[in-house]
């Protein structure tokens, strides 16, 4: 049996400031733990190594994305709008 939990972890509107403070953080955790697992004895080999070195591709490039829109935001005054919803499922 599958057991499923839906988490909100980011919802509302933040100035350019929060939004790097806010976004940076999490992806930057990312980005770190890949990093680590990379350096893993245990899970720095095979698939695992794959996975990571193709995550930090992608979070790399979600982050440079990420900074283009908020100095967009910056420039033009605008609010940053964010919403970020966790589905988690616990797999048999």
């Amino acid at each position: 049996m599958e057991k499923q939990l839906q988490i909100k972890l980011i919802e509302g509107e933040f100035s350019s400031p929060q939004a790097v403070e806010v976004l940076f953080t999490m992806i930057g955790d990312k980005i770190k733990f890949h990093q680590n697992s990379l350096l893993d004895d245990k899970r720095g080999f095979g698939e695992h190594k794959e996975h990571s070195k193709n995550r930090l591709k992608e979070l790399e490039a979600s982050k440079a994305k990420i900074a283009q829109l908020i100095l967009e935001a910056r420039d033009r005054d605008l609010p940053i709008e964010i919403h970020s919803i966790i589905n988690i499922t616990l797999k048999d």
